[in-house]
């Protein structure tokens, strides 16, 4: 009932911020709020799935172009960097690519673009650079980390640069993984298999829910909110 007030409230800048506190408060925090996804959409240009939650609630943390996937968990502190200073030019400074500054006509540097894949766990107070952009599904950052290139699915990465400390599973289990898509169901359909949730998956996985949701994949089930 109170979205609609809060959206009005959003569309005056400085109260924006506090906007999404409010919906956050009022719809059950990060992880249901649809209206504070809304507004960092609207605003902010940054897509938050379903379910994800953190730091990427903060107004201007991210830059347009930025997609976030379902189930993300994002730690405090986490910054991107969509574009880099020109090391190669005479001077690096942003007078001379940044067309907000009154100086360049257009900005001569071009901006980069990040997808945070489905559950993804990226660590407090972690860096990604533009020269990154994709953190696959189901990987890990370590916190503190900077990250200076693509992260694949299911890689836990760490340090500065980051670089590939391990797979979270086996080649056969990720396949697995990948092919259930289970990230796509909503948190009320998952609930029924939250046995199989708690499980450990293992190198020959056998893991029950991977074959159920992928047998309703198969059939077409409708994929909820």
């Amino acid at each position: 009932m109170l979205a609609p007030a809060i959206t009005a409230i959003a569309a005056i800048s400085r109260a924006r911020a506090r906007a999404v506190r409010l919906a956050l408060r009022t719809e059950g925090g990060p992880y249901f709020s649809r209206t504070a996804r809304e507004i960092i959409h609207q605003y902010c240009g940054v897509e938050i799935g379903a379910y994800s939650y953190g730091s990427c609630f903060a107004i201007g943390a991210f830059p347009p172009g930025v997609v976030i996937g379902r189930y993300v968990s994002m730690a405090a502190g986490v910054q991107y960097a969509h574009r880099n200073h020109p090391i190669e030019r005479l001077s690096m400074h942003p007078f001379f690519y940044n067309s907000k500054l009154g100086f360049v006509r257009e900005d001569n540097i071009p901006s980069g673009a990040i997808e945070i894949g489905h559950d993804a766990w990226i660590g407090a107070n972690s860096f990604i650079t533009a020269k990154c952009s994709r953190v696959g599904i189901g990987a890990v950052v370590a916190a503190c980390s900077v990250v200076t290139r693509d992260v694949p699915d299911f890689a836990i990465v760490g340090g500065n640069p980051a670089r590939l400390i391990r797979y979270r599973f086996g080649r056969d289990a990720i396949g697995k993984l990948l092919a259930s898509r289970w990230w796509e169901r909503s948190i009320y359909d998952l609930s029924e298999y939250m046995p199989d949730m708690i499980q450990p998956i293992g190198e020959a996985p056998t893991h029950p829910l991977l074959s159920k949701v992928a047998e309703m994949s198969r059939h077409g089930e409708p994929v909820c909110a």
